[in-house]
């Protein structure tokens, strides 16, 4: 009885570590998950993270200089997020030498070009001086590192009704939808009820003959949708989604 003791021990001790590595895995990407913010989480609960580093994840649009020439001729180096749900306050990347002391802090520039999606670490600071001056709160996210954010292959969504049925599946996606775009004043809408913008650097197809000069054509676009359930996007909050187009192909005049 004894020598069987012995030797089923170190199956006991195998198992034991098995199912400790099991359940460290399973928790692993919760935690990771638990502290990675988006920009609207950030903004909300400003109070919370204020002055302390924080990790986000932004596939929202970034506004600053777009080449090497812009970046070296450019007066001012933060880096503006675009939040399409609409924020109270701004939010914008600024490099480790900004101090919010310093009279020509905006002046301080990034070393390189900034595009979103990325994962962003830093330090979340509030510029009083700057919300008195714009009447709304502004803040910066003093970076300490950026890395891109894998977004894998986009999806193709087959219709609007996709959309409909399930909206917060489909928000911060990497998707490719095709509709009917439509454009004017005050107007970038695809298949009424998107909101149509292009990224920065994003890549268009000049229209072909049967497509140009019309004011609805059939497109193709690649982008991020955003789809938060309750949300308004685009002028004067008249759409239900936002599409932040990487790529637009002109197909055919809608007819």
């Amino acid at each position: 009885m004894i020598g069987e003791t012995n030797k089923s021990l170190p199956l006991y001790k195998l198992l034991t570590l098995l199912l400790a590595l099991l359940l460290l895995s399973c928790s692993f990407p919760a935690q990771v998950r638990k502290n990675t913010l988006r920009p609207t989480e950030l903004l909300q609960r400003a109070d919370t993270y204020l002055n302390h580093p924080v990790e986000v994840e932004i596939v929202e649009p970034l506004y600053g200089p777009a080449t090497t020439e812009q970046l070296n001729k450019v007066e001012y180096g933060q880096v503006e997020v675009r939040i399409p749900e609409g924020a109270s306050g701004r939010l914008s990347l600024v490099p480790q030498s900004f101090k919010v002391s310093d009279p020509n802090r905006y002046r301080q520039k990034f070393d390189k070009i900034i595009e979103s999606p990325v994962t962003v670490r830093g330090e979340f600071l509030k510029d009083e001086e700057m919300s008195a001056a714009e009447h709304r709160p502004t803040f910066v996210l003093r970076v300490s590192s950026i890395e891109p954010l894998p977004m894998g292959q986009p999806e193709k969504v087959r219709s609007l009704r996709d959309i409909d049925s399930d909206p917060a599946r489909w928000d911060r996606k990497l998707i490719i939808y095709e509709g009917v775009y439509q454009t004017g004043f005050e107007v970038s809408s695809l298949d009424g009820e998107i909101w149509l913008e292009y990224a920065p650097q994003a890549k268009i197809n000049n229209p072909n003959n049967s497509t140009a000069g019309a004011r609805a054509n059939r497109v193709r676009v690649t982008g991020i949708l955003f789809s938060k359930p309750g949300a308004h996007y685009g002028h004067l909050g008249g759409s239900k989604y936002q599409l932040v187009a990487s790529k637009l192909e002109y197909l055919s005049a809608a007819h």
